[in-house]
């Protein structure tokens, strides 16, 4: 990453309090706070964009998924689908 000099004047408490918060370097602090706007600013210009084109509005996006078949199910849960639930249950997350 290139780096380039900055030399600026800020708010003495909000840089004393970045400071405090991160004891980081100044460079590092300011590095944070440049990707932070970057990517406030980022999210700004999509809700603006959402804003003047919503999803609702464009048709390739608004479409209505056609109504299919219902799909019923009045019997009891097979007994090897309950089995493999209760399995799957017993089971601890690393495994």
């Amino acid at each position: 990453m290139t780096r380039t000099r900055l030399s600026t004047t800020v708010d003495a408490h909000r840089l004393a309090e970045a400071r405090r918060r991160l004891a980081v370097s100044d460079s590092e602090l300011i590095d944070r706070a440049l990707a932070a706007l970057i990517d406030d600013l980022e999210a700004e210009r999509e809700l603006t964009a959402l804003t003047e084109a919503p999803y609702e509005d464009d048709p390739e996006l608004s479409w209505q998924a056609p109504v299919g078949p219902d799909l019923p199910y009045d019997h009891d849960i097979p007994r090897d689908v309950l089995d493999l639930a209760a399995e799957r249950r017993r089971r601890t997350p690393d495994e």
